[in-house]
């Protein structure tokens, strides 16, 4: 972090524990998804179908991208602290609070995501954003490795609703601290003149992206309902078995932080992509290995997605600098689709073909953002790596 500018390190560790705290509320809806339902009193069904109004609810990101553009990215991500930590707070509220409260999160994390990568975009120049990007994405799987696990305690020791209730109290009280921090020293603020341009580039960068994403949704979504159904673990077990996997994302993490802007965005989201590809085709070949053995083809699966969707992120912030915060708006737009269409989809395929065939589905949407991303997307014009 040294090598940032001061301003830049003073912003980063309220930035960051915000984005940890929206990751790790938005990770616990897939791992404790039936544990969810059964405190809500909702079925699994049901409770898939709040996750998937959650995911539309950034359908808003191009709106968060103009706002972010015109009031500053810093502001933008104070006010989200607060309503993603209002949003968990109701969700504590029995099955309507759930509801309410968990699409109220999805639009606060909306405006995280957008606002901090625009604005890591706009201080870091391309050649380093990789390593910048890196950091802060490390919060993905830190909240595997970290928060996860003590989602499952809190569930097990206290109650359903405990996880929502502390993590919503936290996101008030960082949101508050970032606003203070915007009304101090105001670090990114450019008015927008035009919408982005979607080229050629652009557009396969958005689908290739959209692939990716859709592959490993299948999997977030379904990874607890099989742990649970295969081997038989209950809640605060299954947030241990995630450490795994949370451990091998924060490897994959860190080496997108340092691999990254050296090997070239584009082969890195290739080389993610066909990692995570393959070891979800393993998955669906081998449905019920022994556990030591599926966790850690799990892991690795995980590892491929997050560094290919690691190294995404600072090519996406440059397909056009004179609309950056937009054009991440339209990419979160695109992702945002994606999840939405697979979250109900996996569950169903899940429920009546079983997890073989929902990860041959995942296999197959991993190929084509293989095949996207060596044939049609590009690195942006005069980026160099």
């Amino acid at each position: 972090m040294s090598d940032f500018r001061p301003e830049v390190q003073r912003a980063l560790p309220a930035l960051v524990a915000s984005r940890f705290a929206v990751n790790v509320a938005m990770r616990m809806g897939y791992t404790f998804l039936p544990a969810f339902a059964r405190g809500a009193g909702l079925s699994v069904g049901a409770t898939s179908a709040v996750l998937s109004a959650r995911e539309l609810t950034a359908l808003s990101a191009p709106l968060m991208g103009r706002w972010s553009d015109r009031w500053g990215a810093i502001r933008v991500m104070g006010v989200c602290g607060l309503v993603a930590g209002t949003g968990l707070l109701i969700a504590t509220l029995g099955a309507p609070g759930l509801v309410v409260g968990f699409v109220i999160l999805g639009i606060g994390r909306t405006a995280n995501q957008v606002a901090l990568n625009a604005w890591v975009g706009s201080v870091v120049a391309y050649e380093r954003r990789g390593r910048a990007t890196g950091l802060v994405e490390l919060t993905w799987g830190g909240a595997a490795l970290v928060g996860l696990p003590l989602v499952g305690l809190l569930i097990d020791g206290v109650a359903w609703w405990a996880p929502q209730a502390v993590l919503g109290v936290l996101l008030l009280v960082v949101g508050v601290t970032i606003l203070q921090r915007a009304s101090r020293e105001q670090l990114v603020v450019s008015a927008p003149t035009r919408k982005p341009q979607m080229t050629r580039p652009a557009v396969a960068a958005l689908v290739t992206n959209g692939a990716l994403t859709a592959s490993a949704q299948f999997l977030f979504l379904t990874h607890g309902l099989w742990l649970e159904d295969v081997y038989g673990l209950d809640t605060a077990e299954i947030g241990l078995a995630v450490l795994a996997v949370g451990a091998v994302e924060v490897v994959a993490t860190l080496g997108s932080s340092r691999l990254t802007d050296r090997v070239g965005k584009r082969r890195s989201i290739i080389g993610g992509a066909l990692l995570m590809t393959l070891m979800i085709a393993v998955l669906g070949a081998v449905d019920a290995p022994p556990l030591g053995l599926g966790l850690a083809v799990l892991a690795v699966a995980f590892l491929g997605f997050e560094y290919g969707i690691v190294s995404a992120i600072p090519l996406l912030s440059e397909l056009d600098p004179g609309a950056r915060a937009q054009m991440v708006g339209r990419a979160v737009l695109v992702t945002t689709l994606v999840r939405a269409l697979i979250t109900p989809l996996a569950t169903l395929l899940y429920i009546e073909a079983g997890f073989a065939v929902t990860m041959f589905t995942a296999a197959g949407c991993g190929t084509a953002a293989v095949v996207l991303a060596m044939w049609a997307m590009v690195e942006p014009a005069g980026s160099g790596a």
